[in-house]
């Protein structure tokens, strides 16, 4: 599999190809991210058990949307159901719920690290603000963001559309991180920023934002690979 080198402006195109295939269907984009949306914020009134079951299944949650951008992109309409298609797959399921569990792990390892080596600081940073996290911090929050997106769009990119096994997968997003840094950082960045501005009203813009994500992500998949 051979791995294109790409400049740091195709972020910005990949952007407008993901609001072009955003646009095809606008309705059935916005009711997938509701239903992810509203399966999140019940799942959160679950003390611990809630947020681990929430990682666990995004990695196959997000495989249906960026099965349902291929088929945008193909031209197909959209189904709900594209959503959860992976997960009713027997053959694919276990392996993106394995991807889950891996990034659950991360996470509270990224929790332990942050109390140990960053100090409590980090995680008062939403109620201390900038200051109050440090330049380490940010350093810290910027590169754990950063890979955890690459490795989650990619890999789970990887193991639907290449049927690449997990572990392989991870290998590629590794390399893709090492090759293609600078248009995957930008891409990463531009999510960051659009997310602050998309939280604001109660977190309604997420519904577009999402959706777009994803289809921007594919179309940068397919250019890189």
């Amino acid at each position: 599999m051979q791995i294109k080198r790409i400049p740091a402006s195709r972020a910005v195109d990949w952007y407008k190809q993901g609001w072009a295939l955003f646009s095809k269907d606008m309705k059935t984009w916005v009711l997938m991210a509701l239903v992810m949306g509203m399966g999140g914020f019940v799942l959160n009134f679950l003390p611990i058990l809630g947020q681990i079951v929430i990682l666990v299944l995004l990695p196959a949650l997000i495989a249906g949307l960026l099965y349902s951008a291929q088929q945008a992109n193909a031209g197909k309409p959209l189904k709900l159901e594209y959503l959860w298609k992976v997960l009713l797959d027997a053959r694919k399921r276990n392996e993106f719920l394995a991807l889950g569990g891996i990034l659950f792990a991360l996470a509270a390892l990224v929790g332990i690290i942050s109390v140990v080596f960053v100090g409590d600081s980090l995680l008062r940073g939403a109620t201390a603000g900038v200051g109050g996290i440090g330049l380490g911090g940010m350093l810290f929050l910027l590169i754990v963001g950063f890979a955890s997106f690459v490795l989650f769009y990619f890999t789970t990119a990887l193991m639907l559309f290449r049927e690449l096994s997990l572990f392989d997968a991870l290998k590629m997003c590794v390399s893709t991180a090492v090759t293609q840094v600078l248009p995957l950082l930008v891409l990463f960045l531009m999510y960051s920023v659009l997310s602050l501005v998309a939280v604001i009203p109660l977190g309604l813009g997420m519904l577009v934002l999402i959706p777009v994500t994803v289809g921007a992500v594919f179309v940068s998949y397919q250019e890189i690979f």
